[in-house]
């Protein structure tokens, strides 16, 4: 049994939680480079088993939510910092913007220089329906949509298909300091109740995303009582709920069948709200016991936390290029596609942390220090 330790003081960054953020991008990765339907035997045998998490990118994108929610209230859930809505804001747009204005760039640059649509023609349907567009007029126009990122209504994959997520991501960013609000004052029952509700409300109208976000900041409010009880429990238990948490966070693979036979949106709240709550728990679990805490702050796990938003952002363009560039010439193709796409990847990965993430948010908080006017308005 562990200690109880009390929480106390100022809310300290979660390595721990970078290292899971990553290990989610890589998940992402290998869904996506699953969808290319290469003719590996293993994958599609592996998907259907609990191994599946290893590519679940679906439960990834609720797990980027939840901790997105999360990590964002922190500061501000228990009243110990005020919440300066224009400051927030400002560091959000220096956070989003400048790696993903980069990363679209940067594909367009691919799509133009090296990409060869020929070279797609063994792989999926999903995959040679990218970049199949040419330069004209209306392509011009969702392209300058597209750097905006939150609309007008603009087609998200044309240059970069996981951006639809960062698409809500934004919008979300816009009402999360109000969902503070209402968590941070609210009661237990009425929290709880409203997440009801407001999930039910959210799906008939294709809005599950404010729900999902909703609950990180739900589990931010209650994280202290949370984490003090998991550290009590004994290793079977722990074991247990682990294994619990995997099933739920995994359950779009392993119980589909199951879910496709529910109506709308009952198919979707079961799906999504598993893989979310899965997500809940697997995040408690690692902070609160002490032993897989510090294995998730290994040097490698909290290297790909780092950089997983822009390897997020430039994983799909790499593996269009790369995928369309080796197609199926060698005899280990789809072997060089992964491993050139991944390692790309990471390298460009780093270098955008390094010189592009890091430094505006820097500017940001720079521009906030500097201007007044940034920190008048307090929720």
């Amino acid at each position: 049994m562990e200690k109880t330790i009390p929480v106390t003081g100022p809310h300290p960054r979660y390595r721990q939680l970078d290292s899971l953020r990553g290990l989610g991008a890589i998940t992402v990765f290998f869904a996506h480079y699953i969808s290319l339907k290469i003719n590996l035997p293993l994958f599609h045998g592996v998907q259907p088993s609990p191994l599946g998490i290893l590519f679940n990118g679906t439960s990834a994108l609720m797990l980027f939510f939840i901790l997105s929610g999360f990590v964002l209230s922190l500061p501000f859930i228990d009243g110990e910092k005020p919440l300066k809505l224009t400051a927030f804001y400002v560091k959000r747009v220096f956070r989003i913007y400048p790696a993903y204005i980069f990363a679209i760039i940067f594909a367009v640059i691919l799509k133009e220089t090296l990409f060869d649509n020929k070279g797609l023609a063994p792989y999926s349907d999903w995959m040679k329906d990218f970049w199949a567009w040419e330069w004209n007029k209306e392509s011009m126009g969702n392209i300058l949509k597209t750097l905006l990122l939150i609309g007008p209504d603009f087609k998200i994959n044309l240059i970069d298909p996981p951006i639809w997520s960062l698409v809500i991501e934004m919008k979300m960013s816009i009402i999360l300091p109000f969902f503070i609000v209402i968590v941070s004052r609210g009661s237990l029952t009425l929290n709880i109740a409203f997440l009801f509700v407001m999930a039910w409300l959210t799906y008939e109208h294709n809005a599950w995303a404010i729900s999902v976000f909703y609950l990180g900041v739900l589990m931010a409010k209650y994280k202290d009582p949370i984490l003090n009880n998991i550290r009590l429990w004994n290793v079977s238990l722990v074991t247990v709920v682990i294994i619990l948490s995997l099933l739920l966070y995994n359950n779009n693979y392993e119980f589909l069948r199951f879910i496709r036979e529910q109506s709308f949106p009952s198919k979707y709240i079961l799906s999504d709200y598993l893989s979310a709550i899965g997500s809940c728990i697997i995040m408690m679990i690692i902070l609160g016991r002490e032993k897989i805490s510090h294995f998730f702050e290994h040097r490698t796990f909290t290297f790909f936390g780092d950089i997983s938003y822009s390897f997020y952002l430039v994983h799909v363009p790499l593996l269009l290029t790369m995928g369309s560039l080796i197609s199926n010439r060698f005899a280990f193709s789809p072997v060089y596609i992964f491993l050139s796409a991944f390692i790309l990847a990471v390298s460009l990965s780093y270098l955008m942390c390094i010189f592009i993430e890091r430094p505006f948010q820097k500017f940001g908080i720079k521009l906030i220090r500097k201007y007044k006017i940034l920190n008048t308005l307090t929720l």
